[in-house]
């Protein structure tokens, strides 16, 4: 194998598979990145490049002058960062008979220890799922307001991911779900003409999976990506570059029971001042699990922080409200994370009392909310 290619190309393809490749040493081959060269039917040459740990797959497609084809597995790690420093503007990679792979570029020649392609692992067969478009700027806009939720406690696997909730009827909403049994975010979108994702019901998408879409698409949102689900794989591909992940294999909780539907307190102030509050009043918090207390009255909601080691701290924040008096705590942290996901100018907290999960919704879009399970004082 000998091929040719722009440094910045070649960059680029091994950036896109560098967040699936293996990082602990269970198996050496998962530390490579295996990469082909060929010729299309109409002479154009083609490299592709393929990284997976074997819950998340990535496969990618660049264009490049073929000199002879072939391929090889080359250490993904030494390849990308020395790629990074090459100096350009091409870059080739030629097999020697020593199982090495040469990498000349400018003046610069190295040597790296290769792998042959026969022992790495193939991907399923993502191809064959049946894809549906979406605009990459909502799926992206639900990933990123579910995301933060999901729990990162390996051993409630379940919890590890995000609830994808096909809509049930053309028309219908589609539904992400996170939670990690302290908060839990709902969101709702409408997708026209689109039904069921093939599905038979809902699936969760893995947190790891979907932190590396997160990280592929970068700030490039504009145009479609297509997504697919094959057995126990969700598929999502943009142009010539394929991202496939693991289903989690689980049951993910019932979330609507998690959701009050009777709040009779009922407060609406702003975002900004409340997420402002809540920021000056943690400072003395002691550690990412500190609560904070919310007093409320009419008009008036008071945040108070207190750490026995350093002091007190206490806020104002002007409200709406007319109901009676209460007093609850939150996680802080919670709640910021859940004010700072919401969209919304004005907010609602609605409350039922101190030992009931409180709702963080936006007036205006009631398709996102946030839950977050008081905490004792």
């Amino acid at each position: 194998m000998e091929v040719r290619i722009p440094v910045a190309e070649l960059s680029r393809a091994l950036s896109a598979a560098q967040g699936a490749v293996q990082r602990k040493n269970t198996m050496p081959i998962l530390s490579h990145v295996l990469v082909t060269a060929a010729s299309t039917p109409d002479g154009q040459g083609r490299l592709t490049l393929v990284a997976t740990d074997l819950d998340i797959g990535v496969r990618t497609e660049h264009p490049c002058e073929v000199i002879s084809a072939g391929s090889l597995t080359i250490p993904a790690r030494s390849l990308a960062d020395m790629v990074r420093e090459l100096p350009g503007p091409d870059v080739t990679l030629k097999r020697l008979p020593n199982q090495h792979v040469e990498v000349k570029s400018g003046r610069t020649r190295a040597r790296l220890l290769a792998l042959s392609a026969d022992e790495y692992p193939p991907l399923p067969p993502y191809q064959d799922a049946p894809f549906v478009s979406l605009d990459i700027s909502l799926l992206v806009d639900m990933v990123d307001k579910t995301l933060y939720a999901c729990s990162l406690d390996e051993t409630r696997y379940n919890l590890n991911g995000v609830l994808f909730e096909p809509p049930s009827q053309a028309g219908g909403p589609l539904t992400m779900v996170a939670t990690d049994g302290h908060r839990l975010v709902r969101i709702e979108r409408t997708i026209e003409g689109t039904q069921g994702f093939g599905l038979k019901g809902s699936v969760i998408l893995p947190r790891k999976g979907l932190a590396e879409l997160r990280r592929i698409l970068g700030t490039d949102l504009d145009g479609k990506l297509e997504i697919g689900f094959k057995d126990n794989h969700a598929v999502i591909r943009r142009g010539t570059t394929l991202l496939g992940m693991r289903l989690v294999d689980g049951q993910f909780p019932d979330y609507k029971q998690v959701i009050p539907k009777l709040a009779d307190k009922i407060v609406r102030l702003a975002r900004h001042d409340l997420a402002a509050t809540l920021k000056r009043v943690t400072v003395l918090a002691q550690d990412r699990m500190q609560p904070v207390k919310l007093s409320l009255t009419k008009d008036q909601l008071v945040v108070t922080c207190s750490n026995p080691d350093a002091g007190e701290i206490s806020d104002d924040v002007p409200v709406e409200y007319a109901g009676q008096s209460i007093e609850v705590a939150f996680n802080g942290r919670y709640l910021l994370e859940a004010l700072n996901s919401l969209d919304d100018k004005n907010v609602l907290l609605k409350l039922i009392d101190n030992l009931s999960p409180g709702v963080v919704v936006g007036v205006d879009e009631p398709r996102h909310l946030c839950v977050v399970m008081p905490m004792r004082l």
